[in-house]
């Protein structure tokens, strides 16, 4: 049996792929003349960056500027004016309180020099006490002018920063955009390599995958590469894994690899791997996961399976004729045609018969 030269196999398929593939693999593309990609990319990492600084910046900003232009202010202070000037004015009042209440309670005057001084000493400490309480309001407009000033400047100031922020964010934006614009003209561009190209990669890779294998089997004569070399020769492929997947598809009684949801080549495949192991195999061994033993309801389900399949009740009788059950003394043949009444059945009372029915 003939065996693979690898090594001139690799060489005559390496110069077939410098025949079709250029040397410089960003020759002609657009992507690699329209974008720097490696500039794209630190703009992206400065942008970055600098956003970063920019928002833990802006974090306890207006909080710790506003106690700094307030402290620097001198409003502490003036704060301060504000309470000994209400001191005052509280102790003046109590003052002339105390006074007017003495003249009242004095024995010897008469009702007409209680009024009287009363009213001089009322007149003459309220001129003191409004002269205080206009100090007073004089002192805290001057502090909510000051406190007004402070909050408008630290609102500007935060201001600029979140815009420096929106700036970052906006840059940032576009130049992902970029590097969206390159991924995607990158992407058009690898769809237009020729099928040769397409080829030459795809083989190569099977190549590389098939040589491993080799070097763990310590030679390229075993059975598996003898096998290999001769169903490369007759262009066929083997595959060891299919084999395998035939081989359990026989043993749980399948016989159509579309039932397990194998499709095209490969469900093919798989079908032409069960055929020739079949005839490796007596009838009676043939038959035998058909023979099987299982319960009625796990039966009707798989039934049902195969009605999303495409089987009729026909095809199901010859498959499962001897399946037999644990818990039912039904025969597969009753449960196929009562599954397909359930199926068929028209009118209000199929419907209700396949509502309560999964799988139906």
């Amino acid at each position: 049996m003939a065996v693979i030269n690898w090594e001139e196999f690799k060489k005559q398929f390496q110069d077939l792929r410098d025949s079709i593939t250029p040397q410089d693999g960003s020759t002609g593309d657009l992507s690699a003349t329209t974008f720097d990609l490696p500039t794209l990319q630190k703009q992206i990492t400065d942008n970055t960056t600098a956003l970063k600084t920019a928002q833990d910046s802006l974090k306890n900003f207006q909080a710790d500027t506003y106690n700094k232009y307030y402290n620097e202010s001198g409003l502490n202070s003036m704060k301060d004016q504000i309470a000994a000037k209400d001191a005052e004015i509280t102790s003046a009042k109590q003052t002339r309180d105390t006074s007017i209440s003495k003249t009242r309670q004095n024995p010897y005057y008469s009702a007409a020099n209680i009024t009287g001084e009363s009213s001089e000493i009322a007149n003459a400490a309220n001129a003191d006490i409004n002269n205080l309480i206009e100090e007073r309001n004089g002192l805290a407009s001057q502090y909510n002018s000051g406190l007004d000033d402070i909050s408008k400047k630290v609102a500007r100031e935060a201001s600029d920063k979140q815009q420096e922020i929106d700036d970052y964010k906006y840059n940032l934006g576009n130049l992902q955009q970029q590097v969206a614009n390159y991924q995607n003209v990158r992407s058009q561009e690898l769809q237009k390599k020729t099928t040769d190209e397409q080829w030459a990669a795809e083989f190569g890779l099977k190549l590389q995958e098939l040589e491993s294998q080799a070097k763990q089997n310590n030679a390229g004569t075993s059975t598996e590469w003898e096998r290999f070399s001769s169903r490369v020769a007759t262009g066929a492929e083997p595959d060891p894994a299919l084999r395998a997947t035939a081989q359990r598809l026989i043993d749980q009684g399948i016989d159509d690899p579309a039932r397990t949801g194998y499709t095209g080549e490969t469900a093919a495949r798989i079908e032409s791997e069960l055929g020739w192991l079949k005839q490796q195999q007596p009838a009676d061994q043939q038959n035998k996961a058909k023979s099987m033993t299982t319960s009625e309801s796990t039966f009707r389900r798989e039934i049902r399976d195969a009605w999303k399949e495409g089987y009729d009740p026909d095809q199901l009788k010859q498959a499962y004729g001897s399946v037999q059950f644990t818990d039912s003394t039904k025969s597969p043949q009753d449960i196929i045609d009562d599954e397909w009444n359930i199926k068929t059945r028209g009118g209000v009372r199929g419907w209700l018969g396949r509502l309560f029915r999964a799988g139906v």
